[in-house]
């Protein structure tokens, strides 16, 4: 009787041992795909991204929808469809708050010129950019040379 217990004991370790592999798999990013919030230069251009926009199409924490970019989540300002919303962060080119539209500005940045790419969510953005009422989506930081 002894000998099935630890045969059940056993089966079940394996169980959850098959379960937990298995979801560290389904939910590793797969190659050039970002989840950090800081995309350097290196990485972009190792990846052969030619600009900004690319390298930010592949972010996990980002969404490109209908000409917009947001991170996933949503509030009363978000874009989207369904019950999936989007925050609409706030553009900053090398410290300058960008006034035209961000899609267009991250298409021209070449990946060449890219020292890095920082995302901040909404309650992380620096006290330097909160002076916009558009920081409380969050910001998206691209550092050129």
């Amino acid at each position: 009787m002894s000998g099935c217990r630890t045969v059940r004991r056993g089966g079940s370790l394996v169980l959850f041992v098959g379960i937990i592999i298995s979801t560290a798999c389904a939910s590793a990013p797969r190659s050039g795909t970002y989840t950090r919030l800081v995309i350097t230069g290196a990485e972009i251009r190792a990846a052969k991204y030619r600009t900004a926009y690319e390298a930010l199409t592949h972010h996990r924490e980002l969404i490109m929808l209908e000409g917009e970019i947001g991170f996933k989540g949503g509030d009363e300002s978000a874009f989207g469809r369904g019950a999936q919303e989007y925050f609409k962060p706030m553009l900053v080119v090398n410290g300058n708050f960008n006034l035209n539209d961000a899609i267009t500005t991250l298409r021209r940045i070449p990946a060449e010129n890219i020292l890095a790419i920082r995302l901040y969510r909404s309650s992380m953005v620096p006290p330097k950019y909160r002076v916009r009422s558009e920081s409380r989506n969050g910001v998206i930081e691209v550092n050129t040379r």
